[in-house]
């Protein structure tokens, strides 16, 4: 029984010995399970590389397993970098956001493509005209140099270049502009010259003589148009006064006659004229107390002339004291020698009325009586 179980052991090994014998050569064709997944590795890294291909040693190395770590390091770095520019841009929308209310504009897919196709394009015209510019500049630059060459003369022009009639014009202003700005360089320098810096003015200070000189000119303008007017009052007061002048001239001549004609009659013996005199001053007084009247005197205000007439202000009744003084001042136009207005001084009496009766019909006598009787009520 020992026998039979060695030699069933014996079987299982071989037929397990034969088996991985067996294993061994089907599996001998192939790649070990580290090439394999090595392999994979280099392919993967190869595809995900993040950094520049001249760069990155993993693109340059890529079965060197010691650069794995820097170059995972190098991805976080940039992964790193990249989440930060993107929280900045998003903090700025967000900030712009805040203050604006206005949604920023997002980038649509293609449209930085067609803004590279346009500044491309525009790069390319920008050159074109570049190059033209640049030969244009060239041709000038010949052009000029073939001139001073030739040494031209507008009355002795090359026969490819005549001259034009209005390039002649030009040119002759420009001379004549040349001549100016060097007579007035020269001009400037002599002034310079005469008036040392210390002597002049600045420009603020200039400002302000001519600010005050304007406003000098503004007072000296309205004293000028006031002082005008006061000559022309002036003068119609002159004029005026010259007429009276005349007037009372003759007046005088008249009352000197008179004069003489009395003292001729008082030294004939004749005392009729001061018999008269005496007469007509006692009629005057007894006049006067009659109406009222302490004084009458005249005076001139401009072109008015002013009658005070001064009376005694007696109440109503038997008692005949007077109790106050009321001034009726006469106004009387210059020109006309009509009534212009009346006024009652010392007294609350309204005489409006009555005096524009009075103006409408130059009645100074009626004015006078009408106020006459109501300052004497008993008179």
């Amino acid at each position: 029984m020992s026998a039979a179980a060695s030699t069933s052991m014996h079987t299982a090994t071989q037929s397990i010995l034969h088996q991985a014998v067996e294993h061994l050569a089907s599996t001998g064709a192939e790649l070990l399970n580290i090439e394999r997944h090595r392999d994979r590795f280099q392919e993967r890294a190869l595809r995900d590389v993040t950094v520049n291909s001249n760069d990155s040693a993993m693109a340059l190395d890529p079965g060197n397993p010691t650069i794995i770590g820097p170059e995972m390091e190098a991805q976080k770095d940039h992964f790193r970098r990249l989440k930060f520019n993107y929280l900045e841009q998003e903090a700025k929308r967000n900030f712009l956001f805040s203050i604006t209310g206005d949604e920023p504009q997002g980038v649509q897919p293609g449209e930085n493509e067609a803004l590279e196709q346009s500044n491309a394009e525009k790069k390319a015209a920008l050159k074109a005209y570049k190059a033209h510019i640049d030969e244009m500049r060239q041709e000038t630059i010949e052009l000029a140099r073939s001139n001073a060459a030739s040494e031209w003369d507008p009355g002795h022009a090359p026969p490819q270049f005549p001259w034009n009639p209005e390039i002649k014009s030009q040119l002759a202003e420009a001379q004549a502009l040349q001549k100016s700005i060097r007579d007035m360089e020269l001009e400037l320098a002599r002034i310079k010259a005469k008036h040392p810096p210390e002597n002049r003015l600045t420009v603020p200070q200039a400002n302000e003589i001519l600010d005050q000189q304007i406003n000098d000119i503004e007072r000296l303008t309205e004293e000028i148009s006031t002082t005008g007017k006061k000559v022309d009052v002036a003068r119609e007061e002159v004029s005026r006064t010259a007429k009276e002048v005349q007037r009372l001239g003759r007046e005088r001549e008249r009352e000197e006659a008179r004069a003489k004609e009395v003292r001729e009659g008082r030294e004939a013996g004749d005392t009729k004229v001061d018999e008269l005199c005496q007469w007509l001053s006692s009629s005057i007084t007894t006049y006067r107390k009659l109406m009222g009247i302490r004084s009458v005197r005249a005076s001139v205000d401009g072109p008015q002339q002013l009658l005070h007439i001064e009376y005694e202000v007696t109440p109503a009744g038997n008692n005949k004291e007077p109790v106050g003084v009321a001034t009726l001042v006469l106004r009387f136009d210059g020109a006309t020698r009509r009534l212009a207005d009346a006024q009652l001084q010392g007294s609350d009496m309204n005489i409006e009325e009555a005096v524009n009766v009075a103006k409408r019909g130059n009645d100074v006598p009626g004015l006078v009586a009408d106020v006459l009787m109501r300052l004497r009520p008993q008179a």
